[in-house]
């Protein structure tokens, strides 16, 4: 099936008993193909409920967060003048600490893969990224997230431990995504999504780790399609992107008592 599906072989195939992943994958960037953005800046509230803090809830930060589709993510951890982030490129991490590679790793990120490049570039990379990070894409079942019928890729009925995604199946967005992991697994929700143009952006990240909220993702200030200046993708570069301007904390905590 390529790509350029008409809306009839869309709703044959949503349709269907059990759509197999890749044409599941096919019909996702059929759906968005030439209306994703390109280039998107946000603010992000980032919340670790467990960890030591004198906020209520937990741990809070603000990350200024820089993305060119596909595969790239710039986060400037508040204040911005410290250099202190992360930079994802392609199929690497660089940690970034007063302006300088602290360190450095291979890695796809499956949660940009399957939010936003599975919209934007040719399905086949995307199914071969997926493949490559072990996700089964031959299995499939259908099943409801938060009341709405979604199209899960990577495990049978009854299985929630597998390496997965579930895609909502009106609009083909990605809603959950579950990793096993050492620390007893990731169980990410994706929701709040708003439309921008004649594509989504999700608002709200819930990570779970091993059964418990880890992190809590909300997003503000939220622009798509800007223009980016040159180099912000480059790991050798030492300043933060001008949007950001200070960069100073949106949600300080408050001070201890005493």
């Amino acid at each position: 099936m390529s790509v350029s599906l008409t809306t009839v072989a869309l709703f044959s195939l949503l349709a269907a008993p059990q759509p197999d992943g890749r044409d599941l994958i096919r019909a996702a960037h059929a759906r968005y193909a030439g209306k994703w953005f390109t280039t998107m800046t946000f603010v992000q509230k980032t919340t670790f409920p467990g960890r030591p803090s004198t906020s209520p809830g937990g741990l809070v930060q603000t990350w200024y967060e820089t993305m060119q589709v596909p595969g790239m993510l710039r986060i400037d951890l508040a204040p911005a003048a410290s250099g202190n982030g992360m930079l994802f490129r392609n199929d690497s991490l660089y940690q970034l600490a007063g302006g300088k590679v602290r360190g450095a790793r291979a890695m796809k990120h499956s949660m940009l893969i399957l939010l936003h490049d599975i919209h934007a570039v040719p399905a086949e990379v995307t199914i071969a990224n997926l493949e490559s990070l072990g996700f089964d894409l031959g299995k499939t079942h259908e099943t409801t997230f938060e009341g709405a019928p979604v199209i899960v890729v990577g495990a049978v009925a009854g299985d929630t431990t597998s390496k997965q995604f579930w895609i909502e199946k009106e609009r083909l967005l990605l809603v959950r995504l579950i990793e096993p992991n050492a620390g007893g697994g990731m169980d990410a929700h994706f929701g709040g999504y708003v439309r921008h143009g004649g594509a989504w952006v999700e608002r709200v990240i819930k990570i779970h780790q091993g059964g418990k909220l880890n992190q809590l993702e909300e997003y503000m200030d939220v622009r798509t399609d800007v223009t980016l200046e040159p180099g912000l993708f480059d790991p050798a570069r030492s300043t933060p992107p001008s949007w950001v301007g200070k960069g100073e904390e949106r949600w300080p905590a408050p001070p201890a008592r005493p």
